[in-house]
């Protein structure tokens, strides 16, 4: 009885913790906002420009710092699962950290004003998304696998295939003209359907995954699966846009949702780390 008693004060204590190491992330992705708009922005002729400048770089350090505070929990969380768990879980922490490391270029692009680049332009920026989508889906099967699951999202030879009839379909949709050389922009979209792909076969096997593992690991897992839903609306979001202009999604409407998926993969971090060991 005793050290049951201890052992629920030590997981009050550990969640308490974590919660506190939560709003510590949140607090420093106010402060980076805030702290955006005294940055010396590149040279600039017009007032709105360095408005523009000032409002996207803030943005932009909110959602990264978030998404890197989303990474940090599930690497703390990686001590509450059994060894086997624990691979599977780190292949999750690593794409969120590839996530945030793709967030974080974009904020240093824009401070040394080089979102004009041909690191940019050609797509190179996009390679840590495409990384993070890939190490994702290769933790989220690790997990599926070792609950039991054998769907055929589980399957290489399923799942590669569908990527390349997803990734040729984009190629035969008609699409605008762009103002990148051909190759490039195809690449680029068949990146984002890449990406978009690996989250929607993520998030079916995170959906078979809580259904499968009882109610233990239901609640993170559900905060896992509206984080890859979030994903999926942002790869496909980029696609969509790219097809019918031409052009890249970028502005508010690009950062809204990136933010709000910072949140949730945020949330989904803090409810992995929260959760006790079995």
């Amino acid at each position: 009885m005793m050290y049951n008693k201890i052992q629920r004060d030590y997981g009050y204590a550990h969640m308490n913790k974590i919660t506190k190491i939560t709003f510590t992330i949140i607090a420093f992705a106010l402060v980076g906002y805030v702290a955006s708009f005294f940055v010396q922005p590149p040279p600039s002729g017009t007032e709105n420009e360095l408005s523009t400048f000032h409002w996207s770089l803030a943005n932009s350090v909110l959602y990264t710092t978030l998404y890197v505070g989303a990474a940090i929990l599930f690497i703390i969380g990686l001590s509450a699962y059994k060894a086997k768990l624990r691979l599977a879980y780190t292949a999750i922490a690593v794409g969120i950290v590839l996530v945030g490391a793709g967030l974080a270029q974009v904020v240093l692009l824009r401070i040394f004003g080089l979102l004009g680049s041909p690191w940019v332009i050609y797509g190179g920026v996009t390679l840590p998304f495409v990384a993070a989508g890939l190490a994702i889906y290769l933790g989220v099967r690790s997990i599926a696998k070792l609950v039991g699951i054998t769907s055929a999202l589980t399957k290489l030879k399923f799942v590669l295939p569908l990527l390349f009839a997803c990734i040729v379909l984009v190629y035969l949709i008609p699409h605008s003209t762009s103002s990148l050389p051909e190759i490039f922009y195809d690449i680029s979209n068949a990146i984002s359907m890449g990406d978009a792909v690996f989250y929607v076969v993520s998030f079916g096997l995170v959906f078979q995954i809580k259904n499968h593992s009882g109610s233990h690991y239901a609640h993170s897992m559900k905060w896992l699966m509206l984080g890859l839903i979030g994903s999926v609306l942002i790869s496909l979001s980029i696609l969509a846009v790219a097809l019918m202009t031409g052009e890249s999604l970028t502005g508010y409407p690009l950062d809204i949702l990136v933010i709000a998926g910072g949140l949730i993969y945020l949330k989904a971090g803090h409810s992995f780390a929260q959760t006790k060991k079995v």
